[in-house]
């Protein structure tokens, strides 16, 4: 199995995770009757935005062991652009957030995330292009639908990753087969 394979595998995985747990405190802070409906909603948003900060360190930390592990050195610039989209994409998350703009928010996360996708084709694989233009055609089909964010999340950053790593792994074998 190689390394890009289990970056997008494991990446999907932490996706799946963070969402599932956010979706119980989610419902558990509007409909539920054990008193976590009393906090107030900007602490709420503070812990779920809290959530997924979390699952993305922990997400970079991760592909940063298994670049380590390759045989072949990741070079600066390669980090650089994936790191520096990756945190304007959370600044304007944020200011997003903050201007009360939340129903806007998960479909411009899942587009961003295409764009750093998308940016990333040109040092990994071209087939990075194909995903890329899904996600972001993902996001845009989220904000079209709005009642179906938890739906749009669990595919763009689970579902997507984790049938994209799967491929990965599943082409190479085929091409040396042929």
């Amino acid at each position: 199995m190689n390394y890009r394979s289990k970056i997008f595998l494991l990446s999907g995985i932490y996706a799946l995770v963070a969402i599932y747990f956010t979706k119980i405190l989610f419902f558990n802070y509007y409909f539920s009757e054990e008193g976590s409906n009393l906090l107030p909603i900007s602490f709420f948003e503070i812990v779920i935005f809290s959530i997924a900060l979390v699952t993305f360190v922990i997400t970079v930390i991760t592909i940063s062991i298994l670049v380590k592990r390759n045989t072949n050195p990741v070079s600066f610039k390669k980090r650089f652009n994936f790191l520096i989209p990756s945190l304007l994409g959370w600044i304007i998350i944020f200011l997003l957030l903050q201007q009360n703009m939340s129903t806007i928010i998960v479909p411009v996360s899942i587009i961003i995330y295409g764009l750093i996708i998308l940016n990333l084709n040109r040092f990994v694989t071209s087939r990075l292009v194909y995903f890329g233009i899904a996600v972001m055609l993902l996001g845009i089909i989220s904000y079209f639908i709005p009642g179906h964010n938890w739906l749009f999340l669990t595919l763009g950053f689970g579902v997507f990753p984790i049938v994209f790593g799967l491929i990965l792994l599943w082409k190479p074998k085929a091409q040396a087969a042929a």
